[in-house]
């Protein structure tokens, strides 16, 4: 099974937060994959991201601001 994770970090807290996506089926895994980038999304504008360059972080994997904060996404496989 493959999961997606979206972890928000700042300097002072290494992991604020950790929400994940997990994928159980194949055919599934777009509407996974769109819920996972949906929430990375959110994060990221709310916390000072701009929509336009979005498309560019997810494929970074990550969100940064100079402060420290920080949001990325992450792949995983559990065997």
């Amino acid at each position: 099974m493959r999961v997606i994770h979206i972890i928000e970090s700042t300097v002072d807290s290494p992991i604020l937060s950790i929400e994940s996506f997990g994928i159980f089926e194949e055919q599934l895994s777009s509407d996974v994959v769109d819920k996972a980038e949906e929430n990375f999304k959110f994060k990221a504008i709310e916390n000072g991201a701009k929509e336009d360059d979005l498309d560019v972080d997810i494929e970074n994997g990550f969100y940064a601001r100079r402060d420290g904060y920080q949001v990325s996404i992450v792949w995983s496989t559990i065997e």
